[in-house]
Formats: structure tokens, C-alpha cells, sequence
């Protein structure tokens, strides 16, 4: 009988050592000792899932842990901000997030978090934007479409792949900072901007120049006004804002980047981000993102946390329209 209960007892502790040993958030360091979880607040094949699967694939050798990516969509990215900052902060359950929509999200609608909520990890791509019209446009520059905006109001409409992301807010701004009476017209992503614009059924399009929208581009299908970055982009022979006479207009660009519940011990946003420089810099990463949108020096935790904050002051009281 003795012996039996000593059996007994030693089998219960050594489930006990196997079961703390399997993920033990208390010590940091060990980290990861379980699958990760990487979430995608949009629907799949879009560009934060592309991010994401090619992050995660990355993530798991260097790591030697499962990366299980799960998209959530819903409410422009507030559902599966939600599932985040209600898991556990031990760097097991991650999400992708985009810049400035995560923002504008919580500057628009009560959603149950701020910047706060989230301890930033790195960016894996950024992908600019620019106000495109269709090859039939009377507009031949940005200059007479904006002259013809001021002399008739709610004439150029501007659609946009959604009415609280960057594009609508960065539309929102131009009229607001220069007078421009634009007219946000939002639709559900970039594939019905393009139908619309070609279509007839919007006068301009903002948009991001991403991977589903530069083939209309370069065949001519749509011609680019103004490019919403600081300098002109090497593979768009187009002008930017900025050297238009508008100075304001560079914050349309997309970043997207990983996220963690805030409180996620520094030891595994310092691991988590190190694996993200690394991913960067691969060939194999680098060639699924596009190099164009693989920022050429790595944006890490702690630049990341000032791009949230500057975001949310530069949209501040502009984002609702």
C-alpha cells in the first residue's frame, strides 16, 4: 500500500513539473515554450494577412514554436483588438495591427481601449498612399481638381477603402487645413474603389498603392495625382503633396506592425522584436512582402509606441469628419 502511494504521488508531481513546464509566464526567459497565436483583424488575403502569414512562417523556425494565424474581421479591426487585451500578456497570443486605423478606431468610437491597451512589438511593412483618378479624368494634375473642388462644393467626391481609415481622415484633413471641399465617398476596400473609379461612380480615389491596386496603375487604368509621403516614390513617376504647396499631407500611409496586451513582460517584446528585425532582413520575407513596402530600416518597439502616439495627435479631432 505504501508503495502504491508513493506511485501515486510521484506521478501526480512529475504532471505537475510537465504541466508548469509547458508554459511558465513567470519566467520570461524561457520564452516561447507553446504555440503562438497571431491574429489578423482583417479578412484573409488582404495585405495584414500576407504580413502576417509570411511573419508567422518566419517566426516559427526562428522560434521553434507553432504560429497559428487566425483571422478575426470585424468593426475595422476592433474585434480582434478586443480578443487581444483580453489574453493573457505572455506573449502568446499577438495581432497584427495597422496604423492609423488601430488609432482611429478608438479616437472615433468608444471601443473599449486606447494606445494604452497595447504594448507595440515592431513593423514588418508600410505601404504609402496616393489620390488617383481614372484615365478619362478632365483633371490633368492635382492643382484643377482642387480648383474645381473649391469653386463647387460637394462636387469631387474622393472614394475610400472605408470611412474611418487613413484615407477618409487624410481626406477629411485636406479640406480642413487647405479649404478643399472634398467629398469622402467610403466603399468595403481597394477592389471596389477601383470598380468605382472605373466605373465612373466617384470623381477620385484615395488609396493605398498596394500590390491589388498598382496593376491599374501602371497600365494606365488610373493616373496618380499626388503621392501622400514626404518624397516621391521610386517606382511612381509622381508627384507628392508636399511639393505641391501642401506640407500636411504625408500620413496617409499604412504601417502595419505587431502588437501585444499591454503588460507583456520586456523580455518577450525584446525576443518578439528581434525576430522581427531578423524577418526584415530575410530574402524569403522580404520577396513575399515586396521589397518596395519593407521599410529599409527596421521600425522596432519602441518607435512603433511614438508612431501610435503621433498618429493620435495628428488625428485628433479630425477623424470623425
Amino acid at each position: 500500500m505504501n508503495r502504491l502511494r508513493l506511485l501515486a504521488a510521484a506521478l501526480i508531481l512529475g504532471l505537475l513539473v510537465v504541466s508548469c513546464g509547458q508554459r511558465s509566464s513567470s519566467d520570461p526567459g524561457a520564452y516561447p515554450q507553446d504555440q503562438i497565436r497571431l491574429i489578423v483583424p482583417y479578412v484573409a488575403g488582404g495585405p495584414t494577412d500576407i504580413a502576417a502569414r509570411s511573419l508567422g512562417r518566419f517566426m516559427q523556425q526562428r522560434l521553434g514554436q507553432t504560429v497559428v494565424v487566425e483571422n478575426e474581421p470585424g468593426a475595422s479591426g476592433s474585434t480582434a483588438y478586443k480578443h487581444l487585451i483580453s489574453a493573457k500578456p505572455d506573449g502568446y497570443t499577438l495581432s497584427m495591427s495597422a496604423l492609423p486605423t488601430a488609432v482611429l478606431n478608438y479616437l472615433i468610437n468608444d471601443v473599449g481601449y486606447t494606445r494604452a491597451s497595447f504594448a507595440p512589438v515592431g513593423v514588418i511593412t508600410q505601404v504609402p498612399s496616393a489620390l488617383v483618378v481614372p484615365a478619362s479624368s478632365p483633371y490633368p494634375n492635382l492643382a484643377a481638381l482642387f480648383a474645381d473642388a473649391r469653386a463647387n462644393p460637394g462636387k469631387v467626391t474622393v472614394a475610400t477603402p472605408g470611412s474611418t481609415n487613413t484615407h477618409a481622415s487624410e481626406t477629411r484633413r485636406a479640406t480642413k487645413l487647405y479649404g478643399v471641399p472634398l467629398t469622402v465617398l467610403p466603399f468595403n476596400g481597394n477592389p471596389e474603389v477601383l470598380t468605382a473609379l472605373l466605373g465612373g461612380n466617384t470623381v477620385a480615389g484615395f488609396v493605398n498603392v498596394s500590390q491589388d491596386m498598382l496593376p491599374a496603375i501602371e497600365s494606365g487604368d488610373l493616373r496618380v495625382l499626388a503621392v501622400g509621403t514626404a518624397a516621391r516614390l521610386p517606382y511612381l513617376d509622381a508627384p507628392t503633396f508636399v511639393e505641391q504647396g501642401f506640407p500636411e499631407l504625408t500620413q496617409s500611409t499604412t504601417t502595419f506592425g505587431v502588437i501585444a496586451p499591454a503588460g507583456t513582460p520586456d523580455p518577450v517584446i525584446k525576443k518578439l522584436e528581434e525576430v522581427m528585425r531578423a524577418a526584415s532582413a530575410d530574402p524569403e520575407v522580404v520577396r513575399a512582402l515586396d521589397a518596395r513596402y519593407v521599410p529599409k530600416q527596421f521600425v522596432g518597439s519602441t518607435e512603433l509606441a511614438g508612431l501610435f502616439e503621433r498618429t493620435e495627435q495628428t488625428f485628433r479631432g479630425i477623424a470623425g469628419g
